[in-house]
C-alpha cells in the first residue's frame, strides 16, 4: 500500500504544480490579449488627435476649441496611461502562485480600465469630429 501511495502523491503534487503554472500562463495570456487589443487602437487614437488638432488649427477662436482641446487631453491621458502600464508591467513571474495570480489579476483590472478609458475618449472624439465635419 505504501508503495502505491508514494507515486500517487508525487503525481498529484507534480500535476498540481503544472496546473498552477497553467493558471498563471492563462491569466498572463489574458492580460497580454487585452493589451494587444488596446494597442491595436493606437492608430485610431493618433488619427483622432490629428483630426482634433486640425480642427483647432482651422478654428483657433471658435466656440468649440475648448471642447476639442479637452478631448485631445483625454486621448493623451489614455495613451499615457497605456505607456505607463506597459513600462510597469512585468510578465516574468517569480513569486509564489498566490502572489503571481494576485499580481496578474491586478494587472488585468488595470489594463481593462485603460481600455475603457481609451474607448470613452475615442468615442467622444469621434462624435465631436463627426459633428464638426458636417458644419
Amino acid at each position: 500500500m505504501k508503495k502505491l501511495l508514494l507515486p500517487l502523491t508525487a503525481g498529484l503534487i507534480l500535476f498540481g504544480c503544472a496546473d498552477k503554472k497553467a493558471q498563471e500562463q492563462s491569466l498572463r495570456d489574458s492580460v497580454i490579449a487585452i493589451h494587444e487589443k488596446v494597442m491595436g487602437e493606437d492608430g485610431k487614437l493618433e488619427d483622432s488627435k490629428t483630426a482634433l488638432g486640425a480642427f483647432v488649427k482651422a478654428n483657433p477662436t471658435g466656440p468649440l476649441v475648448d471642447s476639442a482641446n479637452l478631448l485631445t487631453g483625454k486621448l493623451t491621458l489614455a495613451d499615457s496611461a497605456m505607456m505607463i502600464w506597459m513600462h510597469d508591467f512585468n510578465p516574468e513571474l517569480n513569486k509564489s502562485h498566490d502572489e503571481n495570480m494576485a499580481y496578474l489579476q491586478k494587472q488585468k483590472r488595470l489594463v481593462i480600465q485603460i481600455d475603457s478609458q481609451m474607448n470613452a475618449a475615442l468615442n467622444a472624439s469621434n462624435k465631436f469630429i463627426a459633428k464638426t465635419k458636417t458644419k
